[in-house]
Order: structure tokens, then sequence, then C-alpha cells
């Protein structure tokens, strides 16, 4: 039985589930509170163990990452240490099998721009707009103001620990 059909049974139970001299719950209601609460412990358990293992996916896409990230800086470190060695060389092309080295100095060109530098805004890229604030727009909509496209959502919580 899955916890909705054991929910749906306790519900139906709520009216006869307590003797009407005594005010004490029948068995059979204990019998379908503890059900709902051994079924409810096992979904509970089964967030968690779902919980854990997307820690341990985040933990696997962070190890790729910083795996990814080094290895590229380790790429781009023996290409300009070839390139280096070619140019002190004067070899200008290696050829192997299935692949052709092409040393080409002084070809490719871009712009470097220094961290603290400022320009005059003919020489700028139009800024983006700024992204909206949800306090500003809460705020706004709690005043109640209209605000087109944006809405006050509640949601409930469950707390696992």
């Amino acid at each position: 039985m899955n916890l909705y059909q054991i929910t749906a049974d306790f519900r139906d139970m709520l009216d006869s589930a307590f003797d009407p001299e005594t005010g004490e719950a029948l068995p059979a209601f204990e019998e379908q509170r503890a059900l709902w609460a051994s079924k409810g412990a096992g979904v509970t358990a089964y967030i968690l163990n779902i919980e854990a293992e997307v820690d341990q996916c985040h933990m696997a896409i962070d190890r790729i990452k910083t795996l990814r990230a080094a290895t590229m800086r380790k790429a781009e470190r023996l290409r300009d240490y070839l390139a280096t060695n070619m140019l002190a060389s004067g070899i200008s092309e290696i050829k192997g099998e299935g692949f052709v080295a092409k040393l080409y100095p002084g070809r490719d060109e871009s712009i470097e721009i220094d961290e603290d530098a400022v320009f005059p805004p003919e020489l700028c890229n139009k800024p983006r707009p700024p992204p909206p604030s949800k306090t500003l727009i809460r705020a706004a909509i709690e005043r109640g103001e209209p605000v087109a496209g944006a809405k006050i959502v509640r949601k409930d919580r469950l707390t696992i620990r």
C-alpha cells in the first residue's frame, strides 16, 4: 500500500475512530495510525536518501569541473611550451600520424583591457537592463500596487533533518 492509499483509509476512519463512551481510540484506528507512521517514516527515509544522492552528484560534478579546468590549463601550458620551442627552433610545422601542428608567429590580434580602465560611452556596449528586484516587487504588491508579470506565491514547506 502506498502513503496516498493509507492516508485515504486513515481519513475515512476518523469519524468512527474513537469509542463514543470512553473517548479512546479504537484498535483498528491505532493500527491504521501505526501503519501511516511506518509508511511516512519510510517515505521520509527515502527522501533523505535521494537528497544524499543529489549531494553526491553535486560533489562529483564539482570534482569533474575541477579536473576539467586543470586539464584545460595543462593543455594550454603544453600548447605554449610547444609554440615557444617551435619558435626558438625556427620550426613552423610538425607532421605526425593523424595531426599537423603549424605555428603562425604574430598572426592573431586581440584587445586586452586593464581592469581599472574607464572609457568614454561611445567606446562601450549598451548596458543590459538591470535584473528585477524581488524585494521591491514584493513591497509594491504588498502596498496594493498592481505589478504585471509578478505575484506572491505561498507554498507549503516540509523540513526533514
